[in-house]
């Protein structure tokens, strides 16, 4: 029954390409490392984030994501030669519509991490589309429940600013260290 619903799930991603970070053969690849249950490793510098502001940030809640939509507007620095996660806690089959803009193009991977790691191999996550560019823009049909979001990654020696834009139900996470 778990592998009919992800087959359904995966209808849902018509416009986006699916690609687990385990498909990749080098970091260099999709920009990244990961640890032994997944999460990514990289010098992720969140703090003086001054110029961070998320509008109507939710509380976190423990079980299941927010169960009314919102609109949300959050700018975020990466720092000069860094990389963050942003993230969302979101409910399965729930969609989430984003637009993110930058400054200059930086390295993005948008992926999801699901809550029930029992159920998916040690340090499962799906990458939902992986690029380089400064703008990106679209509407995703969760496939499960979990944390959802994107890692940047900035290669230049000046930061850059990213300023999101999501219309959905979810939980803001927020920086993820």
């Amino acid at each position: 029954m778990k592998i009919l619903k992800l087959i359904i799930t995966l209808g849902f991603f018509s416009t986006l390409t699916l690609v687990g970070c385990k498909d990749h053969q080098s970091n260099e690849d999709h920009g990244h490392a990961h640890g032994p249950n997944g999460e990514h490793i990289e010098e992720v510098e969140a703090t003086n984030q001054e110029e961070f502001n998320v509008n109507d940030a939710s509380e976190i809640k423990t079980a299941e994501a927010n169960s009314e939509e919102q609109n949300n507007s959050a700018t975020i620095v990466v720092k000069a030669n860094k990389a963050l996660e942003y993230k969302f806690k979101i409910n399965q089959f729930d969609k989430l519509e984003y637009e993110w803009t930058s400054n200059a193009p930086l390295h993005y991977d948008f992926h999801g991490d699901p809550d029930a790691k029992k159920d998916y191999p040690q340090g499962y996550f799906e990458s939902y589309a992986i690029g380089h560019s400064n703008h990106a823009k679209g509407k995703v049909t969760i496939p499960y429940m979990g944390s959802h979001g994107w890692y940047w990654k900035n290669k230049s020696d000046k930061d850059i600013t990213i300023t999101l834009t999501t219309k959905g139900k979810y939980d803001i996470v927020g920086l993820i260290q």
